[in-house]
């Protein structure tokens, strides 16, 4: 470590901030105090960053390097894996890279610009789903540690769901995939709009007709009300498509972090078991880990028809 201490010293007289973190631990290593960089990892803040290139330097034990604005300027950030005793963490070095204020570019009305919006649009290509414009399979895999390791620090509960459109196979048979990409862009746009936005809940493309929801500070009982909410929006909602107005339905998987759980493939694993449950209850269900009963509205009008006619394919 006094080695390391001494090759920081050496770094910093050719970065505006050189320091080891884990973004998966309590503090920084060392600890990192500085009025020029507010870190957002986890050992920090309750705030986590929403493209962590020292998360996947340690995870992908490769360096990775972005953009970011910081106090109206514009800063390089390097981050490569360093093995510590055994330990992966991540060494970040970051440099301002412009000698005019982000001000002085394009201004627009308030504080953005529009080089600010375009460096800020390339880093959400890397964890947005290009189809639905929610998080993708990418910030998943970054961010699920993230929140298991928060929950255990802050001991406070959190809720993953499973969600999954039903029949979508046969829709996309029946109607064709840009029909299907219409439906995935509509189910994307009613979870996002109905979860509890000030709780940092957020929701993401797992793969496919399959997404994610994560429910932050929720255990499971409010958990499987939002999810049985949601899937009562979504049968009772018709969607304009090009192929006409169509309806369809979802089924729903829960599972509250319980802490046994040591990484996101257990939790994943977990929550889509129930939400295999649901649809071996016949769909349009929500299913929870401590609940022995399925919820589901009956079916009425067009989109009994609707479902009925998917389910002869």
């Amino acid at each position: 470590m006094t080695t390391l201490l001494t090759d920081l010293t050496i770094l910093e007289k050719y970065y505006d901030i050189a320091r080891v973190i884990d973004p998966l631990a309590p503090a920084s290593l060392p600890p990192a105090v500085c009025s020029l960089w507010d870190c957002y990892h986890l050992g920090n803040s309750a705030h986590t960053c929403k493209n962590c290139v020292s998360l996947q330097a340690i995870q992908q034990k490769e360096t990775f390097i972005k953009i970011e604005v910081r106090q109206e300027k514009f800063f390089m950030i390097t981050a490569m894996p360093l093995e510590i005793d055994g330990h992966t963490a991540a060494l970040e070095l970051i440099k301002c890279i412009s000698e005019k204020t982000a001000e002085s570019f394009l201004p627009l009305p308030g504080k953005s610009t529009n080089l600010y919006r375009a460096i800020a649009e390339l880093n959400d290509l890397t964890i947005k789903d290009a189809l639905t414009n929610i998080y993708n399979r990418r910030y998943i895999d970054e961010q699920l540690p993230l929140e298991i390791s928060l929950s255990q620090q802050q001991n406070l509960p959190f809720s993953v769901v499973m969600a999954d459109i039903d029949y979508f196979k046969q829709i996309n048979d029946q109607y064709g995939h840009s029909v299907g990409d219409e439906i995935l862009k509509f189910f994307a746009a009613q979870l996002q709009n109905n979860i509890r936005q000030k709780n940092s809940d957020w929701v993401a493309r797992y793969g496919g007709e399959e997404f994610l929801i994560v429910l932050i500070n929720c255990p499971e009982g409010p958990a499987y009300q939002v999810a049985e909410q949601l899937r009562k929006i979504i049968e009772q909602t018709p969607i304009s498509t090009s192929a006409g107005q169509l309806h369809i339905t979802a089924s729903f998987g829960v599972h509250t972090f319980s802490g046994q759980e040591t990484d996101l493939h257990q939790l994943i694993d977990k929550v889509d078991n129930q939400l295999y449950h649901a649809k071996q209850a016949g769909r349009n269900c929500t299913a929870s880990t401590n609940r022995k009963k399925f919820s589901r509205i009956k079916f009425t009008g067009n989109s009994a028809n609707h479902v009925k006619k998917l389910r002869r394919f």
